[in-house]
């Protein structure tokens, strides 16, 4: 009887609680934070990716061959937000590498990136007897970056009356690695009203 009464509450549990959850739009306005959400991101990212491939630097880059370097480097998170920067830096930089002008480089990174490990473990393979040494990789082979992509995302809140106004500041910029030089940045600004009783995040 004991284990009946288990099995009854372990699947009213499970089918209770799937119940309760629905698949949604993740654009949709229906459900917005106060906070950074999916469509904050998607905008200032898609707002981002116009104006630099709208630029004049990017208008006279060559395509395939010649296609520029990048690597992604610091991008700061100055919220009250735990985000993850390279979300936001990867989708800019996956509409950059379409635009057949750019290549990422996963070989360096600062901390709106990610390095893939692996490139440094194959390497390791030389000298080692296990391998076959006409198949691992020789020195020489990886491609620096010329081009760096930093930023900020800062947030700023203030209290009108009874209310809180949040403003969020996504600020990106494109560097010259040989001259250091700015080549491009830009400001998204998403501000939002919401009641001063609400959490500040």
């Amino acid at each position: 009887m004991r284990n009946i009464i288990i099995a009854t509450w372990i699947v009213f549990c499970f089918y209770g609680c799937a119940g309760g959850v629905k698949y949604i739009d993740p654009e949709s306005r229906q459900y917005m934070s106060v906070g950074l959400d999916f469509n904050d991101f998607s905008n200032a990212a898609q707002k981002s990716i116009d104006s630099l491939l709208k630029s004049s630097y990017v208008q006279g880059l060559p395509t395939g061959e010649e296609a520029k370097v990048l690597v992604i480097s610091d991008i700061i998170n100055d919220t009250m937000q735990k985000i993850d920067v390279e979300q936001l830096s990867r989708r800019i930089v996956r509409a950059l590498r379409e635009s057949g002008k750019f290549v990422l480089s996963l070989a360096m990174s600062g901390s709106g990136g990610s390095t893939d490990a692996m490139l440094k473990t194959a390497r390791e393979a030389r000298g080692d007897e296990e391998f076959n040494q006409n198949t691992t990789i020789k020195q020489g082979n990886l491609k620096a970056p010329s081009l760096s992509l930093s930023g900020k995302i800062v947030q700023r809140n203030t209290t009108i009356g009874k209310d809180q106004r949040i403003d969020y500041y996504f600020l990106l910029t494109l560097t010259d690695l040989k001259s250091g030089i700015v080549l491009w940045d830009d400001e998204v600004n998403i501000s939002k009203l919401t009641s001063s009783k609400a959490p500040a995040w």
